[in-house]
């Protein structure tokens, strides 16, 4: 005999990399409800806004414009996996990534969080400071599936 435990709504953030689009494909086949959602959300992060605009680049509201419009553009990829029976929401927000995250999960109420090992900016800087995902583990309250980089 089996226990599954039911997943209907999960939070998987992106950074629109490979892995966080794996990460996604899984948590489409955990989800296990003729209603179900998952709520995927990209976070900008403030410091790379800073540093662009630092640069002369533009004000932080128009470097933060091009970066949501961007992401937003990404996001359609995800939207249209939506299925009669799993709805997926699209979120872009700005904010320290692994924070944005646990907040967003308790926000939206989800079952769990579901993402990568590695994003993209994590694979530089994770020997040095560890990942966003050992610090949305350390402090997130809702369980969080990690899945190995490909």
């Amino acid at each position: 005999m089996t226990n599954k435990v039911p997943f209907n709504s999960l939070l998987v953030p992106t950074d629109f990399s490979d892995n966080a689009w794996s990460a996604f494909q899984h948590a489409r086949l955990l989800v296990d409800s003729e209603e179900s959602e998952i709520v995927v959300v990209h976070a900008i992060d403030p410091s790379i806004v800073n540093q662009i605009t630092q640069l002369g680049y533009g004000s932080h509201d128009e470097v933060y414009k091009l970066m949501k419009d961007h992401a937003n553009e990404h996001l359609k990829r995800y939207s249209e996996c939506s299925t009669d029976s799993t709805k997926i929401d699209t979120l872009v927000c700005e904010g320290e990534p692994y924070f944005e995250i646990i907040l967003k999960a308790d926000d939206f109420a989800v079952d769990a969080i579901v993402m990568s090992k590695l994003g993209e900016r994590d694979q530089s800087k994770a020997l040095l400071f560890g990942t966003t995902a050992e610090r949305v583990i350390r402090g997130s309250k809702k369980p969080v599936i990690v899945l190995p980089s490909e």
